[in-house]
């Protein structure tokens, strides 16, 4: 999953994906609002993530001309982000000597107190936070200082000279996640299908099949448990001696509905194999391994299992 933000690394952009995409995801910064849509738009990206208010300064304006510009999106989550800003300089930098502080529009409109009572700091305005910081850490002038997170601090080398700048301590942005209206990821609702074979109508070997199964469904869908709905099972009719659904029930999925049944017996179908549909409900929008099959069950598809048994 790749997600356009806009801004440098560090970004309170950044907390908003990590927010919205619980598993791992590659952040792709843009410099601009419109960048980040173009960027979904034309490819390089499956979603991108906007701030539209905040909750000292209102509407983020340019947020939402960017979306205005670009109405062929759909809205598929959002996270609201605590903004704690901090004054960042590079080492060795005081606050009495700093002259300029630079950040992006809406950080320093949430500043006000701050210039007001520093009067000798002039404000300048930069395209993203974190952005301003970059520029500090690789200017490195002992008067020019920025208004950015804690994580841009740390990520570019500078000192954090006062913290909680910002107006008011209840800060926060509200960010939306957009997907093309043409993408399959704006739904939240998918089946998910496995098979797996065992040597022998055994309780272990259905049990240790049942897990090995659905933890790579798990694994290779970045689910949790939360977002699994039901689980539909079905066992060949030489398998009676265990419900795989135990073997779920094991794993933790005690408040998942289960439900086993036994595969029609279909002269010459494979012996021995363990079937199951998932039904989950995504919490974020992401691509799926929609069919995974293991064991001797790579036959049953093998279209889809190349690669992955």
């Amino acid at each position: 999953m790749r997600v356009a933000f806009q801004g440098d690394r560090g970004a309170y952009a950044e907390s908003a994906i990590t927010e919205i995409w619980r598993h791992p995801v590659e952040k792709i910064p843009v410099p601009t609002f419109s960048g980040a849509l173009r960027a979904v738009e034309e490819g390089e990206a499956d979603a991108c993530v906007i701030p539209v208010e905040n909750s000292i300064v209102g509407r983020v304006e340019p947020g939402w001309q960017a979306l205005a510009a670009h109405p062929g999106m759909r809205t598929v989550g959002e996270a609201v982000v605590p903004v704690r800003h901090c004054l960042l300089a590079p080492k060795g930098a005081t606050l009495d000597g700093l002259r300029t502080v630079s950040s992006h529009p809406v950080a320093l409109a949430g500043c006000i107190r701050f210039f007001e009572n520093h009067q000798w700091i002039k404000p300048r305005k930069w395209f993203d936070t974190a952005g301003a910081a970059r520029e500090v850490a690789e200017h490195g002038d002992l008067s020019y200082g920025a208004i950015a997170s804690h994580a841009a601090a740390e990520r570019y080398g500078l000192v954090v000279l006062e913290e909680g700048v910002q107006d008011r301590p209840d800060n926060h942005t509200r960010f939306v996640a957009v997907v093309p209206q043409t993408s399959r990821l704006w739904r939240r609702s998918h089946a998910i299908r496995g098979a797996i074979s065992v040597e022998a109508d055994d309780p272990k070997q259905i049990a240790e099949a049942t897990r090995e199964l659905l933890g790579q469904i798990v694994e290779r869908n970045w689910l949790e448990i939360d977002e699994i709905v039901s689980a539909f099972f079905t066992s060949t009719s030489d398998l009676t001696s265990a419900f795989p659904a135990l073997a779920a029930r094991e794993m933790g999925w005690v408040d998942v509905p289960l439900l086993c049944a036994t595969e029609i017996p279909v002269p010459g179908s494979m012996p021995r194999c363990l079937r199951t549909l998932l039904q989950v409900e995504l919490r974020a929008p992401r691509p799926l391994d929609t069919h995974i099959y293991l064991r001797e069950a790579v036959a049953l598809r093998p279209d889809v299992s190349v690669n992955k048994a």
